[in-house]
């Protein structure tokens, strides 16, 4: 058959690459003149990773691999320990921290050449023809067997199927960057994760000497409309009085009192929508954060998208034009019962997970519980562990 793709992101570029060795011939269109390879890195669980390889992505020398994740709270004290090393030794497949970059390098490799077009905006598709009409920016137009809208949680693609859809936010705000510290942390093999009043920290190694950081506030404390050298100062008084490691990194990647260091910090807002058990329609469907945004705080986003992209190649895979919709409606039912979940518990954490943690509430559970839960989460949210 043929598909175009809407968006060049991971979801965009791993759908793609998994429905070209499929046998379909593919076009994806971005909208930006090139691949948008900023962000610093992503954190790849098993079942990512497990997507990746199913979509035939060599992951044994991708990024930094992670052995476990510390949780502690503001002032040091530990919380919950999670051997992440032997969750991917059990399955097969790692934890991963890798640059968004290497992941999207890694992905468009596989791709037809000529597939990827870049400066080709989508702004609106006709989901309801026999063959859905996708209008660009420029005017152009094309049909195709299948439409894929990988465009984003502000997704003209969901836009056009579900108007009413447009994901709230709440209230939370993430401030991030990835830098190169002098500090054992970035050339260790663990995340560490604090949380307090003040809100959450994440700090963990991302290759290469460097450090993948992010601050999460509470609603109203520092929005992402703040201007960097603003925000820079702000975490600083913020989170400053924290245990180390904290007021090292803060010094080390946002040291400058009138700007943000090399490397951030870069704002944004969280938010949230309800997960359908059907998000397409006709020949049109949706992957990654088009389909299903949730907020960045327990790291499934990137996860997720992988693993949409898995599920609809195999649910593709010999299939033809005449019987596409239906298998694109089991592809969303499927994906939505595993996503869904996991989709209401990044939710629930901003004010949950992080009250728990904060207030020493979880601080007793065993570390073979923490490893238990985690490893539940992952394997039923993912469509590559559960086969």
């Amino acid at each position: 058959m043929e598909v175009l793709v809407a968006g060049a992101g991971p979801a965009g570029l791993a759908t793609a690459a998994g429905l070209a060795a499929a046998g379909h011939a593919v076009r994806v269109l971005e909208r930006a003149p090139g691949l948008r390879r900023g962000g610093g890195a992503v954190t790849l669980t098993s079942g990512g990773t497990a997507a990746l390889r199913a979509l035939g992505v060599d992951v044994a020398d991708l990024g930094r691999h992670l052995e476990g994740l510390d949780s502690r709270t503001d002032d040091g004290r530990p919380l919950l320990r999670v051997p992440l090393g032997d969750l991917g030794r059990r399955w097969g497949t790692p934890t991963t921290s890798v640059l968004r970059r290497t992941l999207l390098d890694r992905l468009a490799a596989r791709l037809p050449d000529g597939a990827l077009v870049t400066g080709a905006a989508v702004e609106e598709v006709e989901p309801h023809r026999r063959r859905p009409v996708v209008h660009r920016a420029d005017g152009t137009s094309a049909a195709a067997d299948v439409v894929v809208g990988a465009d984003g949680e502000r997704s003209p693609v969901r836009r056009c199927l579900r108007p009413g859809a447009v994901p709230a936010r709440t209230g939370w705000t993430t401030w991030q960057g990835c830098s190169r510290v002098d500090h054992p942390l970035a050339d260790g093999d663990r995340v560490l994760f604090m949380t307090g009043p003040a809100g959450f920290c994440d700090l963990q190694p991302a290759g290469d000497g460097l450090l993948q950081w992010s601050f999460s506030t509470p609603p109203g404390a520092l929005p992402a409309s703040t201007p960097a050298g603003a925000a820079a100062a702000a975490l600083r008084e913020r989170f400053g009085g924290w245990a180390d490691p904290v007021p090292d990194v803060l010094a080390a990647v946002l040291g400058r009192p009138d700007d943000a260091a090399e490397g951030g910090p870069t704002g944004w807002d969280h938010r949230t929508a309800p997960v359908p058990a059907v998000w397409g329609a006709g020949a049109v469907t949706l992957v990654g954060d088009a389909a299903h945004v949730m907020p960045p705080s327990l790291g499934q986003g990137v996860n997720q998208a992988l693993e949409d992209a898995h599920a609809l190649s195999a649910a593709l895979r010999g299939a033809s034009a005449r019987d596409v919709a239906a298998l694109l409606r089991g592809y969303e039912a499927r994906r939505a019962r595993q996503v869904r979940p996991v989709a209401l518990l990044a939710g629930s954490e901003q004010a949950i997970t992080h009250r728990a943690l904060s207030r020493g509430v979880m601080r007793s559970l065993p570390e073979a519980w923490a490893l238990g839960l985690w490893a539940g989460m992952v394997r039923r949210s993912s469509a590559a562990l559960s086969g």
